[in-house]
């Protein structure tokens, strides 16, 4: 009878003796050869899944006004996050590279789906890992040092990408026995969920009052006045041109009697107040008195009623833009963006109507053009009023 071991390496770094009796017949040795190569690939498959298996436990938060929706990997190197020391089959410490089961990030997402409670709203929150780093050295014969390295940061899931919020730090410090690694898998765990305890704590304390949590916008405009008139004048139906708000020494070429410089802008201020970003803005249509040019002669009611028409061409389409933006969907996201393009786009119309103005008035000239143009300025300055 010929005595044959077989040794097979476990994942638990046990070694097993596998005793097998056979006769010399050439069937015997048919059966012990598949034997053999069972034991092989048996052995093989054991020591080819070297990972790190996140277990299930009950992550005791309550998420409000949030959700995971993605685990993003954004170490610059993405290879296997642990270095860990076991004992081989000679019974000496070995250091093996390690990655968590399914992969980095598809492992801590698991992890949180299954075990995170579940909040059907609030803001969408994507969990990037920064760093994830497992290092071990072996303590004499039987002990092991390790530390866990642990960044993740924390942003809102937005159309242009990902808008940082907090990023958490964490370090753990551990010595285990060489015999087992079940501690190393339980750190990791733990400090998981003590990264996504400090996510949560900051939501609760900056929920009602960071803007980048606010769940909607509210948009107030007023006009913009100044205490004590400067050099700017501020559109006032009560506070008309008069001749002496022509203090530019500039002289236009040309046969121009007089000319202002009238503009549009605005002023802007948000609070949060309840979850409701409040947004007030001061809307300007103003003149500059340092921009505004006459001619000493012919200073007369006619005159200063063209230039006017011009100031309040300003005001009607200051008006306008209060009304384009009131009607459209402001959300906390897209609110400013909103207010810049509307800006632009009524300054730009705010050009046309004034070259559209002095071309069909001739600046002036074309009395029966002013009278028209008087008597549409006014419908829409009436017509804003209501």
């Amino acid at each position: 009878m010929t005595q044959i071991y077989f040794s097979n390496i476990l994942s638990n770094n046990h070694v097993r003796y596998s005793y097998l009796s056979m006769r010399k017949t050439s069937n015997n040795i048919i059966v012990c050869s598949l034997l053999f190569i069972l034991f092989s690939l048996f052995s093989f498959s054991s020591n080819a899944i070297g990972q790190i298996v996140l277990l299930d436990e009950p992550i005791p938060l309550k998420p409000s006004g949030y959700h995971i929706t993605e685990v993003k990997d954004n170490r610059a190197d993405k290879s296997k996050p642990a270095e860990i020391i076991i004992k081989n089959n000679l019974n000496k410490a070995e250091l093996l590279n390690m990655n968590l089961q399914g992969g980095t990030a598809a492992a801590i997402k698991q992890f949180i789906d299954k075990n995170l409670p579940k909040a059907a709203s609030g803001k969408a929150i994507i969990i990037g890992i920064e760093q994830l780093k497992i290092s071990e050295k072996a303590v004499g014969m039987s002990s092991v040092d390790g530390q866990i390295n642990l960044k993740l940061s924390f942003g809102l899931d937005k159309d242009y990408g990902v808008e940082p919020l907090i990023t958490y730090p964490g370090t753990l410090r551990y010595r285990r026995n060489i015999s087992t690694t079940a501690s190393v898998e339980r750190n990791l765990r733990q400090l998981l969920i003590s990264g996504l305890n400090y996510f949560n704590n900051w939501m609760n304390d900056n929920l009602g009052s960071d803007r980048r949590l606010a769940k909607s916008v509210r948009i107030n405009f007023t006009d913009y006045r100044e205490k004590i008139e400067g050099d700017t004048i501020y559109y006032d139906s009560k506070r008309p041109l008069t001749w002496a708000d022509f203090q530019s020494k500039y002289k236009l070429p040309g046969s121009y009697q007089a000319s202002v410089m009238p503009s549009i802008g605005y002023t802007q201020e948000a609070d949060l107040e309840n979850g409701i970003l409040s947004v007030r803005v001061a809307m300007k249509a103003y003149v500059p008195k340092s921009a505004c040019w006459a001619n000493q002669a012919n200073r007369n009611d006619y005159y200063l009623n063209h230039e006017q028409r011009h100031f309040d061409i300003a005001k009607i389409i200051a008006e306008q833009f209060k009304s384009k933006m009131l009607a459209k969907k402001l959300t906390p996201d897209n609110y400013e963006a909103l207010l810049n393009m509307q800006y632009l786009d009524s300054y730009r119309e705010m050009n046309v109507m004034q070259k559209a103005y002095d071309d069909e008035t001739n600046h002036g000239i074309n009395v029966v053009a002013q009278d028209t143009w008087n008597a549409k300025i006014d419908k829409a300055l009436k017509k804003q009023k209501e």
